[in-house]
C-alpha cells in the first residue's frame, strides 16, 4: 500500500513538472512572438553601404558606341547617318544625396568619324568625288550630371534612372581621311592631320536613360566645331548611343 502511494505521488509530481514545463514553454513562445511583432526590422532597401551602386558614393567604368544623327539636310556637306559613328570609354563617380537624387562627374575618351556622301553638289571638305571621305576626331572630356532614380526603394544596385548634365571636350586629334581608286584598280589613301578648320574644344548637353548596367545616352553639342568661313558645313550636333557599365 505504501509502495502504491509512493508511485502515485511520483506520477503526480511528474504531471506537475510537465504542466509547469508546458506552461513555461507556452509563455516563452508568446513572449517570443510578441518580441518579433514589436521588433523594428530594418528593411533591406534602407541598408546603405558606403560604397556600391546605391551607396554613399560609387565609381564605375563604362564603354559605349554612338551614332551621329543629322537634324538638318546639307547637300554641300552631306554626312551619312549610319556610317558616322564613334566609340566611348570612360569613368564615372557618383554621390548619393537621397534615394531619388544623386550627382556626379565623368571623365571619358571619345572617337568620332563623320563619313560624307559623294555627290556633285558636295563642296565640303572639298568638291571632288572620292571612293570614301571622312573627318575623324578623338577627344578627352569631362562632365557633370544629376541622376534621378525611378525605383527609390531599391537595394544596393543601380536601378532605373535618368541622367542629365553637361560636358566639355578637348579634340586632341582632328584629321581628314580620303580613299580614292586610281589606275589599274589601285587604292590610294591619304590623311591630313591637325585640320585648321576644326575647333579644338567643344561642349554641350548630356542625357542618359539607365536600366541597371545598360544605358541609352545622347549628347547635343551646343558649340560649333567647324570654324569660319565653313559654318555652313557644320557637323551634326546630335549623337545617340548605347553603353554598358563595367564596374
Amino acid at each position: 500500500m505504501v509502495m502504491m502511494n509512493h508511485i502515485i505521488s511520483k506520477i503526480w509530481i511528474m504531471k506537475k513538472i510537465f504542466a509547469l514545463l508546458f506552461l513555461f514553454l507556452s509563455v516563452y513562445a508568446v513572449q517570443a512572438q510578441t518580441a518579433v511583432l514589436d521588433e523594428t526590422v530594418t528593411p533591406y532597401d534602407t541598408v546603405r553601404p558606403d560604397n556600391g551602386p546605391n551607396g554613399k558614393h560609387f565609381t564605375n567604368t563604362f564603354i559605349g558606341w554612338h551614332f551621329a544623327v543629322p537634324t538638318e539636310i546639307n547637300d554641300m556637306a552631306p554626312v551619312k547617318p549610319l556610317s558616322s559613328m564613334g566609340f566611348r570609354f570612360g569613368w564615372m563617380r557618383k554621390y548619393r544625396i537621397s534615394n531619388f537624387l544623386s550627382f556626379g562627374y565623368m571623365l571619358d575618351f571619345n572617337t568620332y568619324s563623320y563619313s560624307y556622301s559623294q555627290s556633285d553638289s558636295k563642296t565640303f571638305p572639298d568638291s571632288l568625288n572620292h571612293k570614301s571621305q571622312s573627318i575623324g576626331m578623338s577627344s578627352l572630356g569631362t562632365g557633370l550630371y544629376f541622376r534621378f532614380n525611378f525605383d527609390v526603394r531599391r537595394g544596393n544596385y543601380i536601378g532605373h534612372y535618368l541622367d542629365a548634365g553637361a560636358y566639355g571636350d578637348w579634340l586632341f586629334s582632328r584629321s581628314l581621311q580620303i580613299k580614292d581608286e586610281v589606275d589599274f584598280d589601285q587604292i590610294q589613301r591619304s590623311r591630313i592631320s591637325r585640320l585648321h578648320y576644326v575647333e579644338k574644344y567643344q561642349y554641350g548637353l548630356y542625357a542618359a536613360i539607365g536600366l541597371n548596367k545598360f544605358t541609352i545616352f545622347g549628347r547635343y553639342r551646343i558649340s560649333d566645331v567647324i570654324k569660319a568661313p565653313y559654318h555652313s558645313a557644320e557637323l551634326p550636333r546630335l549623337s545617340v548611343g548605347i553603353g554598358i557599365c563595367l564596374f
